[in-house]
């Protein structure tokens, strides 16, 4: 369970429900890219887990890379994908890639068939080999057809670590931030590397962008995490989440492909 929290008028972070972090979840037709650090698939399965819960026909893919979910939930065709959204699952397609333990972006014409019969796309954009923060190569993000939402995951564990051990790509970090690659990241930095036109608002041309700053802990990350919070809401940036997979589950998936487990992720 995905753990969220918001800012509040009164400046205190409040716990709030998925629906009300991210209300487009709610809607219909919108193709969502998930790009940023480590935390990308928990969120997207998450997501993926709501939309089918209130009744949505939820599409799960990538641009680039993701985790393989057990073969009963990839699906190949369109009659597949059809009867995946007529049970009131979600449909998950992918090619197959060099390595065995993950799926690369599907053929173009059959994720734009699959994103006609969907009412809500998500899609999984960059990779960072879940380190928490990254910095963008040229050619990413990759964003498909009709992506108009994007949400840019951050982890808060980068805090006080070596940019050259907690950053994925990160001798284009250092040069964004203009540091060495010893030094320990603030806040200050994260707030640069997602509200850059360098880091996550790199080719986002009008889309709609959610900030998540996700691996929260509470007694460790609280005052930091106002501060990030209240710092890209000084940028512009409106849409800032807190969030952190609850303890037990984190147990219980340690060290395991991320959709291992997650047998309720398809059904109402």
């Amino acid at each position: 369970m995905l753990r969220i929290w918001q800012r509040t008028e009164k400046r205190n972070l409040e716990p709030v429900e998925m629906g009300t972090a991210f209300p487009f979840l709610k809607e219909k037709h919108h193709v969502v890219s998930i790009i940023g650090g480590g935390g990308k698939t928990t969120l997207l399965y998450e997501m993926a887990g709501f939309g089918v819960k209130n009744g949505q026909k939820v599409l799960v893919t990538t641009s680039t890379h993701i985790y393989c979910p057990p073969k009963k939930w990839q699906d190949q065709s369109l009659e597949e994908i059809e009867r995946k959204f007529q049970t009131g699952r979600a449909a998950i397609i992918g090619s197959a890639c060099r390595d065995p333990e993950k799926l690369s972006m599907p053929e173009r014409e059959r994720f734009e068939a699959a994103r006609e019969k969907a009412d809500l796309t998500l899609i999984e954009a960059d990779g960072a080999k879940h380190l928490p923060c990254k910095a963008p190569a040229e050619h990413e993000p990759a964003f498909l057809t009709g992506s108009d939402l994007v949400v840019g995951v951050t982890g808060l564990l980068a805090l006080g670590q070596p940019i050259g051990k907690t950053c994925f790509r990160a001798e284009l970090a250092a040069e964004l931030l203009g540091c060495t690659m010893d030094h320990c990241i603030t806040e200050e930095d994260l707030v640069q590397l997602i509200a850059s036109e360098r880091g996550q608002q790199k080719d986002l041309d009008g889309r709609t962008f959610y900030a998540v700053l996700h691996q929260y802990e509470e007694k460790e990350h609280r005052e930091a995490a106002q501060k990030t919070v209240e710092l890209l809401q000084r940028k512009g940036i409106e849409h800032v989440l807190v969030t952190c997979v609850a303890e037990s589950q984190m147990q219980s998936n340690a060290g395991k492909n991320p959709w291992h487990g997650r047998a309720a992720l398809p059904m109402r």
